[in-house]
């Protein structure tokens, strides 16, 4: 349907016909994609020595009555895990999700979708603010000059000799739970300089302690340890002792904690821990940056709290996230040209929550770009981040591609 509407040849000097094929090969120029309107093309006729001016007119008409010129698709827990033969055998194949794999361009250095989305917004101080800081202008609540952290109830499996966090152990409380333990955290550790706010998601804010450098404390992200040993992933570095002996009193906290008796008692995984991440200098650090406009229609459909802080800086309009990706019908009826999509398994990644995962996100979103209603379609997963480009630049042999097992990139076996 993007098609040349008008062409027209014109020749300067010359007193004879169109030469050979001249008209036809106008034509054919004029259809070529990246002409912009009003184009002069100046060629050499070598026969008569003459030259030909062709102005190209032409009017693009797109699929649907709008287009998206960029789409973000998160699949927020779907992080690299060791896998055993036997684990790896009982995963079922992604075709629609491994045929992204294959022909998209894929970026290794992302670090995680919240560090690449930061890394991609226009403002070049908001890429090196810390993560929690963006998510707290969400939240109106937390003291601005103290530094805040990210706060995730995790659901610990204790062994013989070994702690891991359960597959699925990434918690997304209740607003009530959320406030109960934001009041009795106040209760318990009053006088120790921390505090406890509740947001609605799945991520709590933390605020307290010493103001650090940037970067002077690691952090990670809790999802990338879901069934794994957490250790590894534990805060390192200059004042990670503070946070480290508070994530240890907390343990004792939550242990026997009512709401934890109550979601055991309606047969919930409980908070066995609050795992601190992401964060060290005050919530006031972006007071100073003013919501700075992206220039053209933004939605984001996300249940997220990073997500939320990082809408008030950017005038990115926040949806709730639906079940599925929504009809083609739904989704003309409001323009976006860039579109961001954060969606969760929602329980441990088995062959039913992986199937739903690609039939009711992946697959619609792959089918966007196919359709040439998307133009650039990238998929954060983990640490990667693979990017479809809809340019006739892009090399042409990813589409022939052999697809291979979609573990084998994303996942670590």
């Amino acid at each position: 349907q993007e098609r040349l509407e008008r062409c027209q040849v014109e020749r300067r000097g010359a007193r004879h016909g169109p030469v050979r094929d001249q008209a036809r090969t106008a034509e054919d120029a004029g259809c070529a994609d990246l002409l912009p309107g009003n184009v002069d093309l100046t060629r050499r006729v070598s026969p008569h020595g003459q030259y030909l001016r062709i102005s190209v007119e032409y009017q693009s008409h797109a699929r649907y009555d709008t287009t998206v010129s960029r789409l973000i698709l998160v699949l927020r827990d779907l992080h690299p895990a060791r896998l055993s033969e036997a684990a790896r055998a009982a995963l079922p194949r992604l075709p629609q999700l491994e045929r992204w794999l294959a022909r998209g361009q894929t970026d290794l250095a992302a670090g995680g979708w919240r560090q690449w989305l930061q890394r991609e917004s226009r403002d070049l101080e908001l890429r090196t603010v810390p993560l929690a800081s963006i998510a707290a202008a969400a939240v109106s609540k937390v003291p601005a000059g103290l530094p805040v952290w990210l706060a995730t109830p995790l659901h610990l499996v204790a062994g013989l000799d070994t702690v891991r966090v359960h597959p699925a152990g990434a918690l997304h409380l209740s607003g009530p739970e959320q406030q109960a333990l934001e009041q009795d955290f106040g209760r318990v550790f009053a006088g120790s300089g921390w505090s406890l706010h509740a947001t609605g998601r799945r991520e709590m804010l933390l605020a307290g302690g010493p103001t650090l450098e940037t970067g002077a404390v690691r952090s990670h992200d809790p999802a990338g340890w879901l069934g794994a040993d957490p250790r590894a992933g534990l805060p390192t570095g200059p004042g990670a002792d503070g946070l480290r002996r508070l994530g240890t009193e907390m343990e004792m906290w939550l242990h026997e904690h009512p709401v934890n008796q109550a979601r055991l008692a309606q047969g919930s995984l409980s908070a066995s821990a609050i795992w601190i991440w992401g964060g060290g200098a005050p919530a006031s650090a972006i007071s100073a940056l003013a919501p700075r406009s992206l220039g053209h229609p933004a939605v984001a459909w996300a249940d997220d709290l990073f997500v939320d802080g990082l809408a008030r800086l950017e005038e990115l309009a926040v949806e709730p996230l639906p079940k599925r990706w929504p009809p083609a019908a739904a989704t003309a009826r409001k323009p976006v040209a860039r579109l961001l999509a954060v969606c969760e398994l929602g329980a441990a990644p088995d062959e039913r929550t992986l199937r739903s995962l690609e039939g009711d996100w992946i697959a619609p979103a792959f089918e966007q770009w196919r359709s040439r209603v998307v133009q650039t379609a990238t998929l954060l997963a983990g640490t990667h981040a693979v990017t479809l480009e809809r340019s006739p630049w892009r090399p042409q042999w990813r589409r022939f591609r052999r697809t291979r097992p979609w573990w084998e990139t994303l996942l670590q076996c």
